[in-house]
C-alpha cells in the first residue's frame, strides 16, 4: 500500500497531512488504519538515521478510534481453554497471563531453577533484561511441564522448543481453527489478550502503574491505555459507594413514602 501511495516519492517530501490522509481513508476498518499507520510510523523511523528523511512525519498523525484488536480473555475462554488445549499451549498462555510479555518473548522463555523465585525474560522489542517474580499458581504448572533436558520452558508439539515465532503461530491457529474454539473467533479472542488481563489482573490487586510496567515491561502509557477499563471500574465503584453512603440525603420523598420497603 505504501508503495503503490508514494513509490515514487522520497520520504523527505512525505507530509504529516499526506501520511493523516491515507490513515483515515482506511477509517471504516480501525485495525487496519492504525496497523498501516504503525508500519509506516516504523519505516520512516528507520529512515532518518539513514538520512531518507530528517524526520519521523508520522509521528504527528492521529489513531483511528477503535482500533484495539483484542480484549483480555473472559472467564469462558479460559474454561474452554483448560479443556480442550493441549499441555504445553496452556502452559504458554499461563505465562503470558502471569507475566504480560509479548508472545514472542513468551516463547522465548528458559525454564527458572527448581529454587528460583524470579525468571528473567529479555524482551525482543526493547532488548531489555525483565525480571519477574514467579507468582505460586504459576510455579505449579511450571513444575507439571514434562521432564527434559531443554533450556527452554516452552516446547511444541514436536518439538523441544520453538525455533521460531512462526512455528508458534502455525500451532495456535490450527488450534483456535478447532471447532471447540468458534466462540474464540466470534468474538475476536486472541493470544496477545492475555497480556491486557496481566496488566488488569495487577492493576485490581493496588500496583502502581510503575509496579505494573516494571513486571509486563511496558510503559507508564501503555499502562494507562491497557487499563482504563479498570480505571473506569473503579470511579464507577467510589461514585455509587458515595452514593450508598449519602443516599439519605438525596432521597426522593416518594421513594420513603412508597410501600414497597
Amino acid at each position: 500500500m505504501i508503495v503503490e501511495t508514494w513509490g515514487d516519492m522520497l520520504p523527505s517530501d512525505l507530509t504529516t497531512v499526506d501520511a493523516q490522509e491515507a490513515i483515515d481513508e482506511l477509517g471504516e476498518t480501525p485495525a487496519t488504519a492504525n496497523q498501516f499507520r504503525a508500519f509506516l510510523s516504523r519505516l520512516m523511523s528507520w529512515g532518518v538515521p539513514r538520512g531518507y528523511c530528517t524526520t519521523n512525519v508520522v509521528e504527528h498523525t492521529e489513531k483511528i478510534p477503535g482500533g484495539e484488536p483484542w480484549v483480555p480473555w473472559p472467564n469462558w475462554a479460559f474454561e474452554i481453554m483448560f479443556e480442550h488445549a493441549p499441555f504445553h499451549l496452556k502452559l504458554i498462555c499461563l505465562s503470558a497471563f502471569f507475566t504480560g510479555q509479548r508472545q514472542s518473548d513468551v516463547i522465548k522463555m528458559k525454564k527458572p531453577k527448581s529454587g528460583d523465585t524470579t525468571m528473567e525474560v529479555r524482551a525482543q522489542k526493547t532488548k531489555n533484561s525483565v525480571w519477574i517474580p514467579i507468582h505460586s499458581e504459576y510455579r505449579k504448572w511450571m513444575d507439571r511441564a514434562p521432564k527434559s533436558d531443554s533450556i527452554m520452558l516452552h516446547a511444541g508439539s514436536r518439538t523441544a522448543s520453538y525455533k521460531t515465532a512462526d512455528g508458534f503461530r502455525t500451532e495456535w491457529q490450527k488450534l483456535m481453527n478447532r471447532e471447540e474454539f468458534k466462540p474464540f473467533r466470534e468474538n475476536r479472542i486472541v493470544f496477545h489478550g492475555l497480556r491486557k488481563n496481566a496488566v488488569i489482573n495487577l492493576l485490581e490487586v493496588g500496583c502502581t502503574e510503575s509496579q505494573v510496567g516494571a513486571i509486563c515491561n511496558m510503559s507508564t502509557q501503555m499502562v494507562q491505555h491497557y487499563g482504563r477499563e479498570v480505571a473506569l471500574r473503579s470511579l464507577a465503584k467510589d461514585a455509587m459507594k458515595l452514593m450508598e453512603d449519602r443516599w439519605k440525603e438525596i432521597e426522593p420523598l416518594a421513594f420513603r413514602n412508597s410501600g414497597d420497603k
